[in-house]
């Protein structure tokens, strides 16, 4: 029997922290991206970070076999020991940081170790301190965990700018996270940048959180993980946390597979912990497919097979007279579009529209949350963002030189429209 309209009540409301949530904008652009698809025209996709190489060989194989012979069951915590031994031995080989297999830590990929991570250094109202343009999914992942944040600026060249990163210090802060190559902007850390952000985060006694997704993809340029210097440390003192991430090395996307590294072995416990509330377990075939991928680190030959493709989009600009800089590393440009006259979202949808090439507005790359009326969060878009759109060239060739070729000519199109106006 229906009540009476006086006697009705409402459902109970979501949570805060789940409405207050900020899409993310390379979710926007693939979907009317795939609406074009689905009508039967052709887009070039310059948009999602998801390169075009097959999963090699001995991956698939392992994960056949772990099938096979039954490896379906549950599995530590932690990961199966055989993978964290093989990640020790890999990150020891490449780094010389003598680390032991308690230190590493296997994840439902890197955004799950980043989210685990969050939530073990930082906590409820403490502050995250994030760099001004940044991956969508930091940002996403400190408002579930009821973190703060707070943004530490960059220089033109999308490097940390050190001289003001010191004034951005408040109490309660308990992390800062690095990327490096950097997702969107492609910009690779200096050693010299690396020791000073360390020298900040020992001054304050805060945690470093080291995104390093991209460390296979570093094109030009000395580099040097904070790990490194955290290991010339006391154990007790050390405070860096690595996150890294099978999918791109190991041309593994969709298999969602990556790990941490840890300052200590209580600390590597503790974040195997973390995986019983987040993940239940891991998945076991998976772990032993990955067991083979580090048998032999073929990376350096996915990251030449992308130079020619980062030189083609820089050399069609610098043909058509536009002047961007190629990116150190990572697989993308971040394009300033301010000559167009239009925000980077603009940019994006009218280029869609028009050229069917899609690329992703920078905005989303750089929001800041402030408080709304009611206790709820809005967002606006620093002005380094707003003015930017980011380019993937991780594409077959053909369709890069079409896709780069189109974004040329409208933006001189827009350019020079602009101009006469």
């Amino acid at each position: 029997m229906a009540l009476p309209t006086s006697e009705r009540r409402t459902g109970p409301e979501l949570s805060r922290r789940s409405k207050n949530l900020p899409a993310s904008p390379i979710r926007r652009i693939f979907a009317l991206a795939s609406q074009i698809e689905e009508s039967g025209e052709e887009v070039f996709r310059l948009d999602i970070g998801d390169p075009d190489f097959i999963l090699p060989s001995r991956i698939r194989d392992g994960i056949v076999r772990a099938l096979a012979e039954g490896e379906t069951r549950y599995s530590a915590m932690a990961g199966i020991s055989a993978l964290r031994s093989a990640l020790a031995a890999h990150m020891n080989r490449k780094m010389g940081l003598g680390i032991g297999p308690q230190q590493i830590v296997v994840h439902q990929g890197a955004t799950q170790a980043l989210n685990a991570a969050i939530l073990m250094t930082c906590g409820p109202s403490r502050t995250l301190l994030l760099p001004e343009i940044y991956w969508p999914n930091y940002l996403q992942q400190a408002i579930l965990g009821s973190v703060r944040t707070r943004f530490y600026p960059l220089t033109q060249e999308f490097l940390p700018d050190i001289g003001r990163l010191r004034r951005h210090f408040t109490p309660g802060m308990r992390a800062l996270l690095v990327n490096s190559p950097a997702n969107p902007t492609g910009a690779v850390h200096l050693p010299r940048v690396v020791r000073a952000i360390y020298a900040f985060a020992r001054e304050h006694n805060l945690w470093i959180l080291s995104d390093e997704a991209y460390v296979d993809f570093v094109f030009e340029g000395e580099t040097l993980s904070p790990l490194q210097i955290d290991s010339e440390f006391p154990e007790q003192e050390r405070r860096v946390v690595g996150l890294y991430s099978f999918s791109k090395s190991f041309a593994a996307t969709g298999l969602r597979m990556g790990w941490s590294v840890w300052p200590s072995v209580e600390a590597g416990q503790l974040a195997g912990r973390m995986n019983e509330p987040l993940t239940g377990s891991l998945t076991t075939p998976l772990q032993w497919g990955m067991v083979e991928a580090l048998r032999e680190d073929d990376s350096g030959q996915r990251r030449e097979a992308l130079r020619p493709r980062r030189d083609l989009v820089s050399a069609v600009f610098r043909k058509r007279g536009l002047k961007i800089s190629p990116p150190a590393g990572g697989l993308f440009y971040f394009v300033d579009v301010r000559p167009t006259g239009l925000s980077g979202e603009e940019f994006a949808d009218q280029l869609l529209r028009e050229e069917r090439v899609a690329v992703v507005p920078g905005r989303g790359f750089g929001l800041v949350p402030t408080t709304g009326e009611k206790g709820g969060l809005q967002f606006e878009a620093s002005s380094m963002a707003e003015r930017c759109v980011r380019l993937c060239f991780a594409v077959p060739e053909e369709l890069l030189r079409e896709g780069v070729s189109r974004f040329a000519s409208f933006f001189l199109r827009r350019q020079v429209s602009d101009k006469r106006e």
